[in-house]
């Protein structure tokens, strides 16, 4: 591949990475959905979780077909439309059924551009551009999302439906895709005993999986959840805002530090990431002003990102090169899992105790206890040494 093909390629990394990380984009008006239609906060949270449902579903779907029943470029257009019409037809919808349904396919989009990123950066850069790529991509996906919520949280001053704007923005990237997105061959169908040949997964990719489940159920009460802990603040739609940007901020700055803490820390990095997490959460059950919650909701960020970056980086090293793309799309759709049960498991707990909103939150802090202290006896990576080299 020429230098200019390449220059293409690691363009459209960053553009599908930018339609992959937006899960929160209408953070700031989720509040203002549930109050709109007498919903309570658990079953308003469905605006978000059915996104996240149908991301896993499709995530995994994608990573079955792409490029052996469909090319990768038509998953990846298939993947940006999906987000534009889930993310802008909510515009000029009033009925909460019709918007969980766009919502769903607005996760089909940005489910498909998740399971697509590490794809598109493997089969289409050199090994010098792919971690580049990812870094770079991981940034740009998360300060994407700050943006849409910054955006979103002004927006939704005006009305609900406003916020649904701001995806406006991601046409940009759709039109760097179609224009740059390279042609990857399609693979070559397999022989029947390769078809036939199966590895278990290592028992660190399912620790991993269970790791990421937990994570997912237990940081969506703070993601989701943070216009309601806003509201109970101030009833400022754009302050919520700038408390979701916070999370994203905090996502951001974790994954430009987990190399650092990675190299630092070694097998106890876990420990760390999930003490941050566990700071984050059950602080923000307890702040009662607007700086302290942004701060403490950017250590929730920045736990997440990094025991995510850590997760991904555990499964790339324990699992065969042939599996390591299914067994991380399997590990984010367990993320995924876990963010759509935050809904029930939210209702649940409000059922029993009548508190649908702190009291999640301080059982995920108390989780995240749980697996830090988990972590100090459990050797995730195969030998920190070699894993340095690998």
């Amino acid at each position: 591949m020429d230098k200019r093909a390449e220059r293409k390629a690691f363009i459209t990394v960053l553009a599908i990475f930018s339609m992959g990380q937006i899960a929160g984009s209408i953070d700031a008006a989720i509040a203002l959905i549930g109050q709109a239609f007498g919903l309570s906060s658990a079953m308003t949270m469905y605006v978000s979780s059915i996104a996240a449902l149908a991301s896993v579903a499709v995530g995994i779907a994608i990573g079955f077909i792409a490029g052996r029943k469909v090319s990768y470029r038509a998953l990846v257009f298939f993947a940006g439309i999906c987000v534009l019409v889930g993310g802008l037809v909510p515009f000029l919808v009033n009925n909460y059924a019709l918007l969980l349904v766009l919502r769903a396919i607005f996760g089909m989009g940005f489910g498909g551009m998740m399971s697509l990123q590490n794809t598109f950066a493997a089969l289409t850069l050199s090994p010098e551009k792919q971690a580049t790529a990812l870094g770079i991509g991981i940034f740009v996906g998360y300060g994407t999302n700050c943006v849409l919520q910054l955006i979103g949280g002004f927006l939704a001053d005006i009305s609900w439906h406003y916020v649904f704007l701001n995806h406006l923005l991601l046409i940009i990237p759709f039109v760097i895709i179609l224009v740059c997105c390279p042609k990857i061959p399609m693979i070559p169908s397999q022989k029947e005993d390769e078809k036939k040949e199966k590895t278990k997964f290592p028992p660190a990719v399912i620790i991993m999986c269970i790791l990421m489940a937990l994570v997912g159920l237990l940081i969506s009460p703070l993601l989701i959840g943070c216009s309601f802990l806003s509201a109970n603040i101030t009833l400022s739609a754009t302050v919520a805002g700038i408390v979701a940007v916070c999370f994203s901020l905090g996502c951001m700055v974790g994954g430009l530090l987990y190399p650092t803490l990675y190299k630092k820390l070694g097998r106890f990095c876990f420990t760390c990431f999930l003490v941050i997490a566990m700071i984050g959460v059950g602080g923000c059950a307890l702040a009662r002003s607007i700086p302290l919650l942004c701060i403490l909701i950017f250590l929730g960020g920045m736990g997440f990102s990094t025991t995510q970056a850590g997760a991904m980086m555990v499964t790339g090293m324990t699992t065969q090169k042939s599996q390591v793309a299914f067994a991380s799309a399997i590990v984010m759709a367990c993320f995924n899992l876990g963010m759509f049960l935050c809904s029930p498991f939210q209702a649940w707990i409000g059922a029993l105790t009548g508190d649908s909103l702190y009291i999640p939150l301080f059982i995920g802090a108390g989780v995240y206890l749980i697996c830090a202290v988990f972590f100090l006896f459990y050797r995730p990576f195969p030998n920190h040494t070699t894993d340095r080299e690998h």
